[in-house]
């Protein structure tokens, strides 16, 4: 079962942010991508911090994953690494295994607040959505179907779940150090 619930923003105004106008979600202005707008400012108190190239929002409780929700910057339909922009769409991540069910309120007050950036389109599961409801409902289905397996979602049992379906490969040759905007097809 897919535990992540991805909901994406698309931008359809002509004007795409940049990470400058994103970063200002952390409640600040990035010293190098200076924004040319505020859309984003009114974001900041919902606590996301940049963590790399993605921003998240961290989880003060002991229980359940380290970061509540994760919010990615995208082009084309992927998820960006080291990317000034323009951005096309941002993605919501959200572990409704990983995560205590109460914090699915968190997540629906991110979805509220950035719904109402000017000319946006949510999606969620390929789909054009207007509200809530079809979120809540997978959120729903996927606590109780981990409730049915005797692992409560957000408990130290459920973060020893493997994923089936997890894009992290081990790789002998991984270097932390090398750039990622660039592939030059070597290993």
């Amino acid at each position: 079962m897919e535990n992540d619930i991805l909901i994406d923003f698309r931008f359809v105004a002509k004007d795409k942010p940049r990470f400058g106008e994103l970063f200002l979600i952390t409640g600040e202005e990035h010293p190098k991508f200076p924004p040319r707008n505020d859309a984003f400012k009114h974001l900041a108190p919902l606590g996301f911090e940049q963590l790399d190239d993605f921003f998240g929002i961290l989880n003060s409780e002991e229980t359940g994953d380290d970061v509540l929700i994760w919010l990615f910057p995208m082009f084309n339909g992927e998820e960006v690494f080291h990317n000034s922009g323009p951005f096309d769409a941002i993605r919501l991540s959200y572990s409704a295994l990983r995560n205590a069910p109460v914090n699915i309120s968190l997540l629906q007050e991110c979805f509220d607040a950035i719904r109402g950036l000017p000319e946006v389109e949510v999606y969620f599961e390929e789909n054009k959505i207007s509200d809530f409801t079809t979120v809540q409902q997978k959120a729903d289905e996927i606590v109780a179907h981990w409730r049915g397996n005797n692992i409560e979602p957000g408990s130290e049992q459920s973060l020893l779940v493997e994923e089936d379906d997890e894009d992290w490969d081990e790789d002998e040759d991984w270097d932390e150090s090398a750039e990622w905007e660039e592939d030059n097809g070597n290993k």
